[in-house]
């Protein structure tokens, strides 16, 4: 689950750009958009934060993780592979998973990311790249009703199937898991 933080290290050289994607996520549209973003200077990572739910839990992530930047999901990153290569060192990354304790580590992977690259990162929208299919009541809150189904599915490119419930498993049901099932079984 580590491989996608030593991505830059692993990959060949002659890549300079990569997204990687969850294996739980669902491409409802163009990529292009994501891909073409612009990195500011000293950033080389693109991740959304799933901030909508509330400032307490990015709260407690920063509490937890002694970080002053928004907690990033890893489901989804854009990664400028040019830039990370001067910053990402594997035995850092290791020497990190290593000397934390379990309970700092509810997400090990992501938590490592936003320990050691958060503030690296750029905040991209999870609405449209991110979009946590658990939470579209949350969204639609959010949105003042404008991001409903219909919006959902003309705007967002990325569905995440985050948590344990999961489209493919019968327990695993949401307002998005027929939309899954449909393209499964295409």
């Amino acid at each position: 689950m580590y491989y996608r933080l030593l991505a830059p290290l692993i990959l060949p050289e002659t890549l300079d750009k990569v997204l990687y994607l969850d294996p739980d996520i669902l491409i409802i549209n163009e990529l292009d958009s994501l891909w073409k973003t612009e990195f500011p200077e000293g950033k080389f990572y693109a991740a959304a934060s799933h901030a909508l739910v509330g400032n307490l839990i990015d709260n407690i992530n920063k509490l937890r993780l002694d970080t002053d930047h928004s907690y990033f999901n890893t489901g989804v990153i854009l990664m400028d592979l040019t830039e990370a290569r001067k910053m990402v060192d594997a035995d850092e990354v290791i020497k990190t998973v290593n000397e934390s304790r379990d309970i700092e580590l509810i997400y090990p992977d992501q938590d490592v990311f936003n320990t050691m690259y958060g503030k690296y990162t750029l905040e991209i929208p999870d609405e449209l790249y991110n979009y946590d299919t658990r939470l579209y009541s949350i969204y639609l809150l959010n949105s003042a009703n404008k991001h409903d189904l219909d919006w959902v599915i003309s705007n967002t490119c990325i569905l995440h199937f985050c948590g344990k419930k999961k489209p493919w498993n019968s327990q695993g049901y949401n307002i998005f898991t027929s939309l899954y099932k449909y393209f499964m079984y295409k």
